[in-house]
């Protein structure tokens, strides 16, 4: 599921653009939420997009010199959670977009929780897939280690690496985000928004390639939404 760019509705546009405006402005943006939200009567999805997808011009600029668009034969660092329930959402039939900063996001208002263990799965193929048509020359996964099912994921991922001949590895930490922050080589995969400012290499939109990649679907781009002149 996702957004029809030719079927948005006049009230949200003016939603975002309001937003947008008032967050440049420096409000705080719980105020701005709600202030907006009950202003147009949004859904929780059209909140969520608001918090989730649209940030401020220097936030935006910021990340976009990170963003890079090529991943043949490189290493990347994934970032395994936030990207499988990316693809995941896809494949639940969630509404997806692309935030003003331009990685793509989930509004499934079920962030940060794990989807069941075969979509999962069938996104980690979805992943695997991609990569062996990239011929990329290594891939390390960081994995939450307090999510129940991280453990099986790490034996699973392991054996993928093996069976695509992909050197690599599969580790679980306490806190990934610490760890993709600070990783130096290669590529960061992650649309975590403080993973993305903070990081000290480039950052790959592992989880918007992949979905291209398999069903090259029309998501909406929230840039070509915002009218706002600051």
């Amino acid at each position: 599921m996702h957004f029809d760019p030719n079927h948005i509705k006049a009230e949200f546009i003016e939603a975002i653009n309001d937003y947008y405006f008032l967050l440049n402005k420096k409000y705080p943006q719980k105020a701005i939420i709600k202030i907006v939200g009950d202003k147009y009567k949004l859904s929780g999805i059209e909140r969520t997009i608001l918090y989730r997808g649209i940030f401020n011009l220097e936030e935006c600029n910021q990340r976009k010199t990170k963003i890079c668009n090529g991943l043949m034969q490189k290493k990347i660092t994934v970032d395994t959670y936030n990207v499988l329930i990316t693809i995941g959402s896809y494949l639940n039939g969630n509404i997806l977009f692309i935030g003003n900063d331009g990685v793509l996001r989930d509004a499934s208002e079920v962030h940060g929780k794990i989807y069941r263990t075969e979509l999962l799965e069938r996104s980690l193929n979805l992943l695997f897939q991609y990569f062996n048509q990239q011929k990329i020359s290594q891939a390390d996964f960081f994995i939450d280690k307090p999510v129940s099912f991280s453990g099986k994921l790490k034996l699973i991922i392991e054996k993928e690496l093996q069976q695509h001949h992909i050197s690599g590895s599969a580790k679980l930490y306490k806190s990934p985000d610490f760890y993709l922050k600070n990783v130096t080589e290669g590529l960061i995969a992650s649309s975590d928004s403080v993973v993305i400012s903070k990081a000290k290499t480039s950052v790959f939109d592992l989880a918007y390639h992949v979905l291209m990649h398999h069903f090259r679907p029309n998501f909406v781009i929230i840039d070509n939404l915002i009218k706002t002149k600051l």
